[in-house]
C-alpha cells in the first residue's frame, strides 16, 4: 500500500502537477492578491492638501429610465466634498418627462446641475455612444467624470478620489464599481455572480495595476476631454452600440498616461431591478466587444484556466496509475489543497476588498465551471450577433 514504484508516468505526471500548481500560485495567485493590495495602498494614500491642485470637473451622469434613482444619486454627487469646482450633467436618454421633473426639482437646490437629452428619432448609431458624447460636448470643464444613472455613491470623498491622480498628470483613471444584488435573488446565483464579477475585474484591474490598461467600466471612469477629441471620440466603434467603455480605454490608455483608483471611497455601486438580466447582457455585450481588445489578459488568465484543470486532471490520473499504492493519492491531494487554499483565502481577501460576497469553500467549484460558463455565453453570442451592431 505504502510502496511506491516510480515509472516514467509517474514522474511525468509529478512534473506536470508541480508545474501547474507553481504557475498558479506565482501567477494567477499574484494578479488576484495585486488588487486588494492596491486597495490597501489607495485607502492608506493621503490626499493632497493644497485646495486649488483639484481640477475643475464635469461629472455626466448617462440616464436611462432612471429617475426614482436619481433622487438619491443625485445629490450624492452634487454634495460631495470635493475643493475644486464642479459641475454635473445628466444626459437623458429615456424617460424624458420623469426625469425632467426629477432634474427641475433638484436644480432649485443645486445652481451646478444641468440636463441634456439624446434626440428620441435617432437610429442606426449607439445611443450611449451619442448620449455621452454630447454630454462631453456640452461640459466646461476639462475633466470629464463618466457615471449612470442606475448607480449609489455612498462615499462623500468618492470624486476627490479619482480626481487626485489628474493632479499628478494622468490622462485616464480606471475606477470599479460593485453590484448591489437584491436578497430575493436566489443564492447559488449570487455566489456565481460575485465569483464571475470578481474574475472580470481581476483580469483587467491586475493589468492596469501592471501598467498594461486595455479596459474601464461605464459606472466609474474619468479621462481628459481632450483626450476624447483627440481620438475622434468613438469615430472607430460608431458600428457597434456599445465599447464607450472598453474599446474606447483601449484606445487611448496606456502605461504613462493612466492610473487606477480603488480606495473603498471610490467603489461605485451598480443597482438593477433585473441583476440576472443585467448580468447575462453584460456577459454577452462584453464577450463581443472583448474580440477587438488590444490584450494578453485574456490569453493568460484563459491559461490559468487550462492550468487548474490540468492539475486536476493530473491530480486524478495519478492517483489511478499509482493504485493500488496510496502515496500517490496522498500526494495529488496534499499539492492540490496547497495550491486550493492558497488560491481561496487570496480570493477571499480581493472580493471582500471589492464589496463583493466573500467567496471560500465554493471558489474550487467555481474556478471549475468558469470556462464551461464563458463558454456557453460564446456560442450564445453567435446567436446574438446583431444586437451589437447599430445598423440592427
Amino acid at each position: 500500500m505504502f510502496e511506491l514504484q516510480f515509472t516514467p508516468t509517474i514522474i511525468i505526471l509529478l512534473s506536470i502537477i508541480v508545474v501547474a500548481s507553481l504557475y498558479l500560485i506565482l501567477g494567477f495567485r499574484h494578479y488576484v492578491a495585486s488588487v486588494s493590495s492596491r486597495i490597501t495602498r489607495d485607502n492608506e494614500a493621503p490626499f493632497p492638501t493644497e485646495p486649488s491642485a483639484y481640477p475643475s470637473v464635469s461629472v455626466i451622469v448617462y440616464s436611462e429610465d432612471d429617475a426614482s434613482n436619481l433622487e438619491i444619486l443625485l445629490p450624492q454627487i452634487l454634495e460631495q466634498q470635493y475643493d475644486g469646482h464642479f459641475e454635473v450633467i445628466v444626459v437623458n436618454d429615456g424617460a424624458v418627462s420623469s426625469t425632467k421633473d426629477v432634474i427641475a426639482r433638484l436644480e432649485r437646490r443645486y445652481p451646478n446641475l444641468y440636463m441634456t437629452f439624446t434626440p428620441l428619432e435617432s437610429r442606426s448609431l449607439s445611443r450611449k455612444k451619442l448620449a455621452i458624447t454630447l454630454g462631453i460636448k456640452a461640459a466646461r470643464y476639462e475633466v470629464i467624470m463618466l457615471t449612470t444613472g442606475n448607480c449609489r455613491i455612498e462615499s462623500p470623498t468618492w470624486l476627490k478620489c479619482m480626481m487626485r491622480h489628474f493632479i499628478t498628470g494622468k490622462e485616464v483613471v480606471i475606477g470599479y464599481a460593485t453590484p448591489l444584488i437584491p436578497d430575493d435573488v436566489p443564492n447559488p446565483w449570487k455566489r456565481l455572480h460575485s465569483f464571475d464579477e470578481v474574475r472580470t475585474a481581476v483580469e483587467y484591474l491586475s493589468w492596469a495595476i501592471a501598467e498594461r490598461p486595455y479596459r474601464g467600466n461605464c459606472y466609474n471612469l474619468a479621462y481628459r476631454r481632450s483626450v476624447f477629441f483627440k481620438n475622434k471620440g468613438f469615430s472607430r466603434t460608431l458600428h457597434l452600440k456599445f465599447g464607450d467603455d472598453d474599446l474606447f480605454v483601449n484606445e487611448v490608455a496606456n502605461a504613462h498616461n493612466t492610473a487606477v483608483e480603488l480606495s473603498t471611497a471610490s467603489i461605485v455601486e451598480v443597482l438593477d431591478s433585473y441583476p440576472q438580466i443585467a448580468h447575462r447582457n453584460a456577459k454577452l455585450r462584453y464577450d463581443y466587444t472583448a474580440k477587438s481588445l488590444r490584450t494578453w489578459s485574456r490569453v493568460f488568465f484563459g491559461s490559468c484556466s487550462l492550468a487548474w484543470w490540468i492539475l486536476l486532471g493530473s491530480a486524478v490520473a495519478l492517483s489511478i496509475i499509482g493504485f493500488p499504492s496510496i502515496i500517490p493519492l496522498i500526494a495529488a491531494c496534499v499539492i492540490w489543497l496547497a495550491v486550493t487554499i492558497t488560491l481561496m483565502f487570496a480570493w477571499r481577501k480581493t472580493s471582500r476588498s471589492l464589496g463583493s460576497r466573500p467567496l471560500l469553500l465554493t471558489v474550487p467549484w467555481f474556478m471549475t465551471y468558469e470556462p464551461v460558463y464563458n463558454f456557453y455565453y460564446r456560442i450564445k453570442g453567435l446567436f446574438k450577433r446583431g444586437h451589437n451592431l447599430t445598423w440592427n
